[in-house]
């Protein structure tokens, strides 16, 4: 089992340091938002019409979302996983990407659901479905795919590993 309390409080205190070192406020500073409930889970699974990976759903209980969770990218939580404007956006995104680019990662955009997304960039994470040949796995696209991990767990220590990379950048 993943301790997701854990994991959460060692990125808040990677994006502490984050916000100390960001004089010039080049990225945005939030904190996670509360958990999602049981309801919310299982009313956004009727939406989607299938049950989320259990590693992404878990942590969505210990944290619905988090703005700037890597420098301009928001990590959706349930509300903007259902019909949002940044789901359309992510959508828009993914509809945005080579097919050439999604032959090569072995994918294609109906196996897939975006997760999080920036309104500057091109950054795009999405969470393979159950129908992919490698269900909750994450994937990152900006134009060509920057990094993929095993599941949301992988994805998420990655996350903290850039986030440390980002406080030293700016330390130097």
């Amino acid at each position: 089992m993943i301790n997701w309390k854990d994991m959460i409080a060692t990125l808040i205190l990677v994006k502490q340091e984050l916000m100390k070192q960001d004089v010039e406020k080049i990225w945005p500073h939030h904190f996670p938002e509360v958990g999602a409930t049981e309801e919310s889970l299982l009313d956004l699974e009727e939406e989607l019409g299938y049950k989320l990976d259990l590693t992404y759903r878990d942590f969505l209980q210990h944290a619905n979302g988090w703005k700037g969770f890597y420098q301009t990218v928001d990590l959706f939580g349930t509300e903007q996983l259902k019909d949002s404007t940044k789901k359309e956006y992510a959508e828009m995104l993914l509809t945005a990407i080579d097919d050439q680019v999604l032959k090569e990662s072995g994918v294609s955009r109906s196996e897939l659901l975006p997760i999080a997304a920036t309104e500057y960039d091109k950054d795009l994470f999405v969470l393979s479905l159950p129908n992919s040949a490698k269900p909750g796995e994450i994937i990152w696209f900006a134009g060509e795919e920057i990094d993929r991990f095993e599941n949301f767990a992988e994805f998420f220590l990655a996350m903290i590993d850039y986030n440390r990379e980002e406080v030293l950048a700016l330390k130097s």
